[in-house]
């Protein structure tokens, strides 16, 4: 029977963990205040005035829950032990000032049973209890929850681990974003987002939906996510237009169609392969899903009239050392190029966003390291010197469309990131987070075309600053597009033959700072 109790009350369908732990500290409240009775009266008095002692904790107990859920004791405090102590104290204190005052003005004459020395005491048992059950709670995942549990560290989900790693991990204040501006600029529009199922890609429709488009159309070959893509829109924005397309956007005709079809007039361009030492291996296919997909989009872009065409690139472009940055750069040459070719009388305005690594995207170092620590560890990291620049998924979409807002065409942003992270510090940070003191650090060496650190700006490049201050100009070097557009032609061609080692040598030849490893 007490096994039977017990699963049922860690089960989901007891409640949530919070109203959990409301339950435990409430009757900790209560049992606090009766001990602190008898302490001070005897045991015997309290049994003469049980009743009434019963009646008088249940008012208090009324205030402690006020408290509690006014101050929010419950919430994130086994990884925000200081700020939750802080949260503690302060419903503590609040509810005794409450209950004072009710024996001081209440028409209510049984609160007088309990005297100053009593509410005093309670206060102060009800503290001491409370935090040596927290430690028992956090002890308890510590030895036994994180193990059994497929929810993971403290029996969380995913997305409340995510959240709190968050903002955890970044320590700086929030980036800010004009929502007005954002909004004049895409109610009402036809919106496209290829790779709409990514990490970037889905979290572009989410705030899009927001904004009342006319239509959104998602793209994206990856089935799965793009239909988790539509069960959100189903369920939490039923009222905007959309359309979920699964396919390649290297589909010449396939995109064409949708083109004809849909006249999207903004087109946010996400879909990309980005994991290095995937591409390190397969340039090939950086070159055929990147770069083509690219050209044809941006083509076709021109061709139908779209308003904008935003590119989200990535700080590897800058001075790449791999295959998947030069991918990116080559892309950013083509669209800066093709925009001053059509010059002021095309109508597509394109604009290119740079960043560098968001926290929580699929594959990048929180979820690599979360899982780890799940398993026992140990964390990988490449080199105890490698440091990255990071903002969280929310605020890089919403530097992206406010810079879809400030953009006029053939302009490279690039984000202040802040200072950049050193890669240990932030897996140290999170098996703090984890409370697993038996993690350890295993360094494993810079994997093939891995920088120490990344650029946001080339050594050349200068900045002209944006209404934004987060958001600078890159003043890059002007290609001609004849030119490029020849290039990357015969690099396409090129890459269609698989030949890995002219494909390279190749790419070399357009971004000329590109010096790949293997031909050093």
């Amino acid at each position: 029977m007490c096994e039977k109790i017990k699963d049922w009350f860690k089960g989901r369908g007891f409640g949530p963990h919070w109203f959990k732990l409301l339950i435990a500290d409430s009757v900790m409240a209560v049992m606090a205040g009766g001990v602190a009775y008898i302490f001070n009266h005897g045991l015997s008095d309290g049994a003469a005035h049980f009743l009434t002692v019963c009646q008088v904790l249940s008012i208090h107990l009324l205030c402690y829950i006020v408290c509690f859920l006014l101050f929010r004791t419950c919430n994130s405090f086994m990884y925000k032990p200081v700020s939750n102590f802080c949260r503690v104290v302060s419903a503590l204190v609040t509810a005794t000032v409450m209950i004072f005052l009710l024996n001081a003005y209440s028409a209510i004459k049984i609160m007088q049973v309990f005297d100053f020395r009593d509410i005093i005491l309670q206060t102060l048992f009800t503290g001491v209890g409370l935090s040596f059950m927290r430690e028992l709670v956090k002890l308890h995942y510590d030895l036994y929850g994180r193990r059994a549990s497929s929810n993971g560290a403290y029996g969380l989900s995913d997305i409340s681990l995510l959240n709190m790693e968050m903002s955890e991990l970044l320590q700086r204040p929030p980036i800010e974003v004009d929502m007005e501006a954002i909004h004049r600029e895409m109610h009402g529009k036809r919106i496209m987002v290829t790779g709409a199922g990514g990490s970037i890609g889905s979290e572009l429709v989410r705030m899009l939906a927001g904004y009342g488009p006319e239509m959104l159309i998602l793209i994206d070959q990856a089935e799965t996510s793009l239909y988790d893509m539509r069960m959100l829109m189903d369920r939490e924005y039923p009222s905007v237009p959309y359309m979920s397309v699964v396919t390649d956007i290297c589909h010449r005709h396939r995109m064409e169609r949708i083109f004809d079809r849909f006249r999207p007039e903004i087109i946010f361009h996400a879909a990309a392969y980005k994991h290095v030492p995937m591409m390190e291996d397969n340039p090939v296919e950086s070159v055929l899903n990147n770069v083509d997909g690219t050209v044809k989009l941006a083509d076709l872009a021109v061709r139908y009239g779209a308003g904008k065409f935003v590119m989200i690139s990535t700080d590897k472009a800058v001075n790449p050392a791999n295959v998947m940055g030069c991918s990116k750069r080559i892309c950013e040459i083509y669209c800066q190029s093709l925009a001053r070719s059509i010059g002021s009388c095309g109508s597509c305005q394109f604009i290119t966003t740079r960043f560098g690594n968001v926290l929580g995207s699929n594959g990048s170092v929180v979820p690599i390291f979360r899982e780890q620590i799940r398993r026992g560890g140990p964390v990988t990291v490449t080199h105890p010197d490698i440091i990255r620049y990071f903002m969280l998924i929310p605020e890089a979409c919403a530097l992206v469309l406010e810079a879809a807002t400030l953009g006029h065409g053939g302009e490279i942003f690039a984000f202040d990131m802040g200072e950049p992270v050193r890669i240990s510090d932030l897996a140290k940070r999170m098996i703090a987070i984890s409370r697993r003191r038996d993690i350890k650090i295993e360094y494993i060496g810079l994997r093939p075309g891995e920088k120490l650190f990344e650029e946001v700006l080339m050594s050349d490049e200068t900045v002209q600053p944006t209404s934004h201050d987060k958001i600078k100009i890159a003043k890059v070097r002007e290609y001609d597009f004849a030119e490029v557009s020849l290039q990357v032609t015969k690099l396409i061609e090129t890459a269609r033959t698989y030949d890995k080692d002219k494909t390279v040598g190749m790419m070399e030849s357009i971004v000329p700072e590109f010096m790949h490893k293997q031909n050093r």
